[in-house]
């Protein structure tokens, strides 16, 4: 059974991945560099990402499995972005505050949105989504608060109107009452919805792939900070999670989805939020490349122990 669902799962990684490849040889020739995909992770980010789990939440059955569901992956979320930054705090520490930031926000957010959620969608189908979407709006709220404050090396204040005024929050905070109430959406609104949606996935990845071909491969492979940070993300705290979450009774699909997004790679945004916190862009865009390449062995063998205990 363990070896079935490690060969579906890697099937699944690879085949985003090839998608992946093209951002990075169309970045390669010229045709859509990485600043273009900047760019366009603004319209992924606040309204082709938002539009997806909008209507996930609007066609998702309701049932008290789906509701007790919802809060259990708010929990798992929550706990696992606290269990990061609580090892975290005991990495790096005598480097200096920015660079420490950098790293720690390379352990602690992954890349939940663009990578966890296709994979969610590809291994589980919409229910997958449907309990990510809680992990995005989770990892959104710690993003926009605590990561921002580390990026910064403590100069940014921690701004909690962020916590709901994110756009995974807000789009949570929308589908939710139309999960409770089951509006029947007309075909003319629901037909854009999910076709706008659908675009989610390849476009993340093609984004992603430009990020990749930017990357100091030479750096990849020297730097010992970066295996350990990889080692943090992709191993340590996914392993420790399934763990807890098993033994807090977490099973099935909903175990499943969390552990895909807490064993994801680093966040494709900690290159972009260095740049933004006057940080060292290079070291984060070689902790999102590193963790993500690793990412393509690591991710199916935890995520097929999960679907599997």
């Amino acid at each position: 059974m363990f070896l079935e669902n490690l060969k579906t799962i890697a099937l699944q990684v690879l085949i985003l991945y090839l998608i992946a490849g093209v951002g990075f040889v169309t970045d390669k020739i010229g045709i859509f560099s990485q600043d273009d995909g900047k760019r366009l992770i603004d319209l992924l980010f606040n309204v082709i990402l938002p539009i997806a789990i909008i209507r996930t939440f609007i066609n998702m059955e309701y049932t008290p499995e789906h509701v007790k569901g919802i809060f259990i992956a708010f929990a798992c979320a929550m706990g696992t972005h606290l269990f990061g930054a609580i090892v975290s705090a005991f990495t790096f520490r005598k480097r200096s505050l920015k660079e420490r930031g950098i790293y720690h926000y390379g352990m602690i957010l992954s890349n939940a949105a663009f990578l966890a959620l296709p994979l969610a969608k590809s291994v589980i189908g919409d229910e997958g989504i449907f309990y990510c979407s809680v992990y995005v709006a989770v990892f959104n709220m710690v993003a926009f608060t605590y990561g921002i404050y580390e990026i910064s090396g403590h100069e940014a204040k921690i701004d909690f109107k962020r916590l709901i005024f994110n756009p995974g929050s807000i789009s949570v905070i929308i589908g939710l009452p139309l999960f409770f109430l089951q509006p029947d959406i007309p075909y003319f609104i629901d037909y854009p919805m999910e076709l706008i949606g659908n675009c989610n996935s390849p476009l993340a990845m093609i984004v992603f792939g430009t990020f990749l071909a930017n990357s100091n491969f030479k750096n990849l492979l020297m730097k010992k900070e970066l295996y350990f940070t990889s080692f943090i993300r992709l191993v340590l705290i996914p392993l420790c999670m399934l763990g807890i979450f098993y033994l807090c009774g977490v099973r099935g699909d909903l175990l499943t989805a969390m552990i895909i997004s807490s064993a994801a790679p680093t966040a494709t945004n900690t290159a972009m939020y260095a740049a933004k916190y006057d940080n060292d862009t290079a070291l984060g865009a070689e902790i999102a490349a590193q963790t993500s390449v690793f990412s393509i062995v690591t991710m199916p063998v935890i995520v097929a122990l999960a679907s599997v205990v």
